[in-house]
């Protein structure tokens, strides 16, 4: 199997349990910021870290992408953000638990993608990345609630 073929499966598996597992009343409800917090951020995410090591991390994602994006990775990740605060506990412990496991998911997650080629990274592969989803994980939620707030 050809690598870019990770890109497709991996969103609609992600996809399947998101309809199995949310209501689609709270998808609905989590979808803003969900695009917003999960997909845009991974967009600008990227691009600055294109900027800064002058290389993407995505590889192999032809013909699912156009320039430097690969087409699939702000749906995955706008998905995998409405699953993130759908189940987001209330209680402060719980949450840092979660946040931490959620962090250690996405490394490891990185790092099964590195050894597939679908990801290019010269750099330390279990501390710098799981610092990266720790602070993208916190600040998602506490924008998320400033979004919250905002509008209700």
């Amino acid at each position: 199997m050809k690598p870019f073929w990770i890109y497709p499966i991996y969103t609609s598996i992600l996809a399947l349990i998101l309809i199995l597992l949310v209501p689609r009343k709270d998808i609905k409800k989590l979808a803003f910021q969900s695009i917003l917090l999960g997909g845009v951020a991974d967009f600008i995410i990227l691009n600055l870290f294109i900027f800064i090591i002058k290389k993407n991390i995505y590889i192999n994602f032809y013909p699912f992408g156009a320039g430097k994006i690969a087409f699939f990775l702000p749906i995955a990740w706008t998905i995998w953000f409405i699953i993130f605060f759908y189940l987001l506990p209330e209680k402060k412990i719980s949450r840092y638990i979660y946040i931490t496991v959620s962090a250690a998911y996405s490394t490891f997650f990185a790092n099964v993608l590195y050894n597939l080629d679908i990801i290019q990274w010269k750099y330390e592969k279990v501390f710098l990345p799981f610092l990266i989803y720790i602070c993208w994980f916190f600040t998602a939620i506490y924008l998320k609630e400033k979004i919250e707030k905002s509008i209700l």
